[in-house]
């Protein structure tokens, strides 16, 4: 809209300037009306919204439920090719990879942008849903409008390919050949858990893959856990034996239902946690495809950072460390042979606690995208250890989320205190470092490109 002018003159000329810039948006196909100061007006997030759900389904069906931060590795390429395609189009922020664009940007459809980058990611990663993809895809594409089109096509295909060409080679699905948790069961050493947890390392390979944005996995690697004879350790193993076994008898309904709230799938649970903010806030094209971007790469660079931590110091589970207390040569801790956990062990080591990590991180990015703590959001959760989102809880405040995350984890038998804690600490600081230097407005000079 005009700024309001105090002389008449003034108002006639800010009138002729808006008939003038329809004019032009009419003659020549794709350029957006134009607002006060000659800038294009806002294009609305729908395509980003639209294209977001759709690579949320594609990847949540190409994995098993649990494989949280695979998902959202994928779901980083994805909003990293959309983020640097809408920007390469609206500018307002520095890419996050510079690329050479195909098409003059100027009039460009950045709806055609959005959809080409994210199905072009998508087809190349999910090979398998390729002919479903581009159903979608070309159906899309029909409902848009031509002007500007091809060039915006050109301009997705193009990030995402430079996308893909950045992150080949990046570690991803590297074969392994340490035996992480085979066992045999030694002193504060992670071995799987008991069945029904999965008898075989998650993802190892995340802890050596290049990151998104941080310098090595091993940039922000914690210290290790406390000695298994201190009191630090003491305290947090009696705290969820108590609290975190599946038949605790102090534990109580409420922090059941919180622990069993964050047993959701996490891919899918902050990509529609993103997307309330973004419709909540009323945010454009270019501002959504920043913060989905923001949301799945930090998450993303927050996990590899927590699992380059786990597979480090490789620290036993609370289920290991209850029922072979016996062993550890505290003379304060109890073994328990019969003890279990709430929810299901997963099957990677213990410190930290992922979801202390990237719940964290995610306290952090939202701050930084609201500006301001009082974050004054919704996320959607499970109920009765299930993965679907049935369930919605609402966080006035970054502590808020973070200090539960820390109890969730504690309550669900999963995560020692002290463990949730550093995984806070670890995700705060990769989401503060990754915010630092990327996705400034274009006129910061902080960005490292990678």
């Amino acid at each position: 809209m005009f700024r309001s002018c105090r002389m008449m003159a003034a108002v006639a000329v800010a009138l002729l300037a808006l008939a003038l810039a329809a004019g032009s948006a009419a003659a020549h196909p794709g350029h957006s009306p134009q607002a006060g100061g000659g800038k294009p007006a806002p294009v609305p997030a729908t395509a980003v919204l639209d294209w977001n759900a759709t690579a949320v389904a594609t990847v949540r069906g190409a994995m098993p439920p649990k494989f949280n931060l695979e998902g959202d590795l994928y779901m980083a390429y994805v909003q990293a090719a959309v983020y640097d395609a809408v920007v390469s189009i609206a500018g307002r922020y520095e890419p996050y990879h510079a690329f050479a664009t195909p098409a003059s940007p100027q009039g460009a459809s950045i709806p055609a942008a959005v959809a080409a980058a994210a199905y072009t990611a998508l087809a190349y990663y999910f090979p398998t849903q390729a002919a479903t993809l581009l159903t979608t895809y070309t159906a899309y594409l029909a409902g848009l409008p031509s002007t500007g089109q091809a060039a915006g096509v050109a301009i997705g295909q193009a990030a995402a390919n430079d996308i893909i060409a950045v992150r080949t080679g990046d570690g991803r699905d590297a074969v392994i050949s340490t035996p992480f948790g085979a066992g045999p069961i030694t002193p504060g050493v992670w071995v799987f858990a008991p069945p029904p947890s999965l008898q075989s390392a998650q993802t190892p390979w995340l802890a050596f893959m290049r990151p998104l944005m941080l310098q090595s996995p091993w940039q922000f690697r914690v210290g290790p856990p406390p000695s298994l004879t201190s009191h630090r350790y003491t305290r947090d193993l009696k705290e969820i034996q108590a609290y975190g076994s599946a038949t605790s008898t102090v534990r109580t309904a409420e922090q059941t239902a919180i622990a069993q709230f964050w047993n959701a799938n996490a891919t899918s649970q902050t990509n529609v946690m993103m997307a309330g903010v973004v419709t909540g806030h009323a945010m454009d094209a270019v501002d959504a495809a920043r913060a989905f971007a923001i949301a799945n790469m930090v998450d993303t660079d927050a996990g590899i950072a927590c699992w380059d931590s786990k597979y480090h110091y490789l620290f036993w589970r609370p289920v290991t460390a209850i029922q072979h207390a016996d062993i550890d040569g505290n003379p304060a801790t109890t073994a328990d042979p019969a003890w279990t956990p709430l929810l299901v062990t997963p099957n990677h080591p213990e410190y930290p606690a992922a979801h202390g990590c990237v719940t964290a991180a995610e306290s952090e990015l939202l701050t930084s995208i609201l500006h301001t703590s009082n974050i004054q959001v919704d996320i959607q959760g499970s109920v009765g250890g299930l993965t679907t989102l049935t369930t919605t809880r609402h966080y006035a405040t970054a502590s808020d989320l973070r200090h539960e995350i820390v109890n969730a984890r504690v309550w669900a038998g999963l995560h020692y205190r002290n463990s949730a804690n550093v995984g806070v600490w670890l995700g705060k600081t990769v989401a503060r470092y990754a915010l630092a230097n990327y996705f400034q407005p274009t006129h910061h000079r902080g960005h490292h490109s990678h």
